[in-house]
């Protein structure tokens, strides 16, 4: 399929003639739209190999340019002309009616010229650098479908309070539960994640995180790629990093040992397929010349090859390994929005291979609370849910460990429960973050997997000399992506905008932790530079702001910057230890000595990772990466 897309001022059309038998009567009358993307479309023959898909792809396409030239008019206009390879018109009709059918779900606004007639037409094409824009679109000819297996449907809902009291939730009628008797956040944020789980709507407005993350210059859109794979500039790798380091530590620390495997998956192999029919994801075919293969969706299919290679025996379980893992799920259009939902994006994954029932519940605990400290320190304090989902069977055998799990975290819980299993766990939890449009994402995860061990074959050298198949996998994504991370603490940064809270990243992932202003930079620039360096030997980022702006402006400018501290120093800081701090998050203006503030910030970033200043020093010699 190839497009042409124009962003207008307007188009005006009317038909004039059929240009071929059979075609539906229109009224031959002048149609006009207003601020638009008109998107000339020639359907082709390769296309009809995969009508669902190629709907789909125009589709979201359509719906990414249409966010980029920032309108909710949308003319779908056939126009032959672009190819000499056409599909029929019964086909080509069909692709253009279930992608308007996918634009109107996205709420834009839908006018389609008619198919078949010749039309006469004027527009005004707007004379900016994506007003006009071409593509080529090849669909799959093939779609993996995957069916939940018969049992696994939902039937039990419970609510656990911090205090482990059960009750029972009737998902027609959620606000009649007890549980609601107890006030305050914590079940405020549970009630929106069960209704969320139970009524499958969410969201419906741009994340506010989207915002963010092109103001801060730390993640964008890349033209030149597919929708769903963003580009990082500096500040964003310096986050990821940061984040990918903490979640190394936290594993290394737990004694996992780490590990790499290759991203594609060969199309032949039936164990590793075994598991990706359970997981229900969205296949991202290749094909390399030498058969179909799969970009893996997640670490498991090649992670437990690897670990079925492993010689470990009773003396040495749980085997634990670590990946940091690049992954691809191939979202239907109009799916992914922002880092909410990707189609690329990073794991942080670590397994522990199980001798015993014993042994794994003291794995799954230990982890459990190690991720309930990493929300609290990473993403908000206290700010986030505790979503479980698993068999009627483990959750009534486990009911005291499970509940046990809840209390010790102090956060309330919902359980779904179903009478079969759909995947290879029995049970798993998700540390669930409720976003600012009232939405929810997971970060972090624990599942008990009961049937990989035997499946792939992962087993110890029991005290027999005999190998014995692991009955137990614990799979934990301290991060299950990376881009969900950083999407999670943006909003979070939009939840306090709203009550009035200052805008800020968690002290240890601001880009620059101190901003220094020199009230004059030909004067002051060199106190300015003694103070940073100061700074920077204590494992501090620090930047100063030399441009020829006045003090008040550059100030305005670090706010906007989520800088946590602005020292502003002129002639008085060069006789003194002591110097102004302006601190961003209690938005107060400080006298401080550089030894307190130094000891303040240590204290405030202890136990979290350090890396250095990401872009030049000097703010003059920093280029702008989002015009």
């Amino acid at each position: 399929m190839r497009i042409l897309t124009l962003h207008s001022d307007y188009i005006k059309f009317a038909p004039t003639k059929p240009a071929m038998k059979g075609v539906k009567d229109v009224k031959k009358e002048e149609t006009e739209v207003k601020e638009c993307l008109v998107v000339l479309t020639a359907v082709e023959k390769e296309d009809e190999k995969a009508i669902e898909c190629s709907a789909n792809l125009l589709a979201e396409e359509i719906i990414n340019i249409s966010k980029d030239v920032k309108t909710e008019n949308i003319v779908l206009y056939p126009y032959a002309h672009l190819s000499s390879d056409l599909a029929s018109p019964k086909n080509a009709t069909k692709i253009m009616e279930e992608a308007e059918k996918q634009l109107k779900k996205a709420k834009l606004n839908v006018v389609k010229a008619p198919f078949g007639w010749y039309k006469k037409f004027e527009l005004a094409c707007k004379g900016h650098p994506m007003a006009e824009l071409s593509r080529e679109l090849i669909a799959e000819a093939e779609k993996t479908k995957k069916e939940r297996k018969e049992g696994s449907e939902f039937a039990e809902f419970i609510a656990v309070d911090e205090k482990g009291k059960e009750y029972k939730i009737d998902p027609k009628n959620i606000n009649a539960c007890k549980i609601w008797d107890q006030k305050g956040p914590a079940y405020d944020r549970l009630k929106q994640f069960i209704k969320n789980e139970i009524s499958k709507k969410q969201g419906g407005k741009e994340p506010k995180h989207i915002e963010y993350m092109r103001k801060l210059e730390l993640v964008d859109y890349c033209d030149v790629s597919e929708p769903g794979h963003f580009k990082w500039y500096p500040k964003g790798v310096l986050i990821k990093r940061l984040l990918l380091q903490y979640a190394r530590d936290l594993a290394l620390k737990w004694g996992a040992s780490e590990m790499s495997n290759p991203l594609l998956i060969k199309g032949g192999e039936n164990t590793v397929g075994e598991l990706m029919g359970e997981f229900h994801e969205r296949d991202y075919k290749v094909d390399g010349g030498r058969g179909i293969g799969f970009l893996r969706y997640a670490s498991d299919p090649l992670g437990f090859p690897f670990m079925q290679k492993v010689r470990f025996t009773y003396k040495q379980t749980p085997l634990k390994v670590y990946e940091e893992a690049t992954c691809f799920r191939n979202e239907q259009a109009g799916e992914v929005s922002g880092l909410k939902r990707v189609r690329n994006f990073l794991m942080t994954d670590m397994h522990a291979a199980c001798s015993s029932d014993k042994e794994a519940m003291e794995e799954y605990k230990i982890l459990c609370l190690k991720f309930g400290e990493l929300m609290n320190n990473i993403i908000a304090k206290g700010r986030w849910v505790l979503g479980w989902e698993g068999t009627i069977d483990f959750y009534n055998k486990n009911k005291k460990y499970l509940i046990e799990i809840g209390k010790e975290l102090k956060v309330p819980a919902f359980f779904k429960l179903s009478k079969g299993m759909s995947h290879y766990y029995a049970i798993k939890n998700e540390y669930q973050t409720i976003l600012e449009d009232n939405s929810n994402i997971q970060v972090s995860t624990v599942q008990w997997d009961v049937k990989d061990g035997k499946r792939f074959d992962i087993g110890y050298i029991g005290k027999d000399g005999k190998k014995h198949p692991c009955p137990v996998i614990i799979h934990a994504s301290s991060f299950g992506s990376i881009e969900r991370t950083l999407c999670s603490i943006l909003e979070n940064v939009a939840i306090d905008e709203k009550a009035g809270k200052p805008t800020m990243l968690p002290l240890w992932l601001s880009p620059t932790q101190i901003r220094v202003i020199p009230v004059s930079t030909e004067k002051h620039l060199k106190i300015a530079e003694k103070i940073a360096e100061e700074l920077e030997k204590e494992n501090i980022r620090v930047d100063i702001d030399d441009n020829e702006e006045t003090v008040g402006k550059r100030i305005k400018n670090s706010e906007e910057d989520w800088v946590p501290y602005t020292l502003v120093v002129g002639d008085k800081e060069t006789k003194s230890d002591k110097i102004m701090v302006r601190i961003k998050e209690i938005n107060e203006e400080k006298e401080m000595t550089k030894q307190n503030l130094v000891k303040e910030i240590k204290k405030k970033t202890e136990n979290t990772p350090f890396l250095p200043l990401p872009l030049p020093k000097l703010l003059s010699k920093r280029p702008i990466f989002v015009g």
